[in-house]
């Protein structure tokens, strides 16, 4: 297998074999989502690269600011990291409620993908980048976006594991209680009241925690995904419906986009920012998803994103790792110790080019050498195939 030879979805996100409802655009191999994946992390990492993580300089050259400028957008990433993390995992949680090894399966599962590599990163963050104990063990429990200033030297990426790992303490239990219908409302009730506990939050109404942060706070993304994840295992789930319902979400979040531009919302450090600037781009992110889901396999598409898919495959990995990879350049060449004179767009591409290609290197191998053991162990422990089932008094 090459460096860019598609990854094995039938061991990571896809669908078990045998669903509720067969869905046309849910395949075993569904390869436009690593495009999205590849997106996301790419996304982050320039983030990071270009306009987050900056050495100190007297001035920036204009192609600099340019650079920082059009990379800003790179933190919503993470939202769309969230929407296709709802959208695979209640797949999975619906597609398996039946099963009588259905705890069993999911948490072993969960345990197998998440939690080898994020030792790993915990090590070196506590041995190389010397973060307290105290907060070491507090991202050991999966509660990093609860770490304050008290805690230390913090580590970005954990904070969205946290979240997601939070959510999916609860959100097991609620698939399997109930049904379909009332698993939709939920969605859509957390979709329209997560933006207003925001706003409460951040106005000092009811603080709540971070807005940014604090899993209660950002479960419309979640939800989002895992409502598509439900409609599309409905009988409504026409490709003609399907179609309508992408052209719909696309449209809202144009409409939305252009209303809060014009009512100065888009600035997430205002209270309205904050609460609603992410509602367009859930909705863009819903769009390109199932848009994903339905051209991700076309031939030519499949060729022409390859490089992409590749960053899906190894997206985790590098997700964990960037933020450590620009630590080690700035060790190993003093940018904050030697300020450069002027910041310049070629430096700045130099270095995320450098920074880039090293981790995924690093990534890659750490996917097909050390992950790859898990994956396939998990598949042997729990493997989806199992037939016996048991039916919860709110099955559908």
């Amino acid at each position: 297998m090459g460096i860019l030879s598609p990854p094995d979805h039938t061991t990571e996100f896809s669908p078990p074999p045998a669903t509720t409802f067969h869905s046309p655009l849910l395949q075993r191999e569904m390869p436009g989502l690593d495009v999205l994946r590849g997106v996301a992390v790419l996304s982050v990492v320039f983030y990071h690269g270009l306009h987050w993580w900056l050495p100190p300089s007297i001035s920036t050259s204009p192609g600099a600011k340019l650079l920082i400028l059009l990379a800003s957008p790179g933190w919503l990433g993470v939202n769309l990291f969230f929407v296709l993390s709802g959208f695979l995992i209640t797949g999975i949680l619906l597609d398996t409620r039946t099963r009588s090894n259905y705890w069993k399966s999911f948490y072993t599962r969960r345990v197998l993908r998440i939690l080898p590599l994020y030792l790993v990163v915990l090590l070196i963050l506590r041995f190389y980048s010397g973060v307290s104990w105290s907060y070491f063990f507090l991202c050991l429990f999966y509660m990093a976006n609860f770490a304050t200033k008290r805690f230390g030297l913090g580590y970005g990426p954990l904070w969205s594991l946290a979240v997601e790992e939070q959510f999916y303490l609860v959100w097991p239990f609620l698939v399997r209680r109930l049904r379909s219908r009332r698993l939709a409302m939920l969605c859509i009730g957390s979709i329209v009241l997560s933006p207003l506990l925001r706003y409460l939050s951040v106005s000092r109404i009811v603080p709540m925690g971070s807005p940014y942060s604090a899993t209660w706070l950002v479960t419309d993304n979640l939800a989002a995904g895992a409502l598509i994840a439900i409609l599309l295992r409905t009988s409504a789930a026409s490709l003609s419906r399907v179609r309508a319902w992408t052209l719909g979400t696309g449209l809202s979040s144009a409409a939305l986009l252009l209303l809060g531009f014009q009512l100065h919302i888009m600035n997430k450090t205002t209270a309205l920012g904050a609460a609603f600037q992410p509602e367009p781009f859930i909705l863009l992110f819903s769009t390109l998803l199932l848009l994903a889901l339905h051209l991700g396999s076309h031939p030519r598409i499949f060729r022409l994103t390859r490089p992409l898919r590749f960053y899906g495959y190894i997206s985790y990995g590098l997700y964990l790792f960037h933020v450590l990879g620009f630590s080690v350049y700035q060790n190993l060449f003093s940018d904050f110790s030697h300020p450069l004179p002027v910041l310049t767009a070629g430096y700045l591409i130099l270095r995320l080019c450098g920074v880039l290609a090293a981790v995924t290197l690093f990534c890659f191998l750490s996917r097909r050498y050390f992950e790859e053991y898990f994956l396939r162990l998990k598949d042997r422990l729990v493997p989806y195939t199992s037939t016996k089932r048991t039916t919860p008094a709110n099955t559908p």
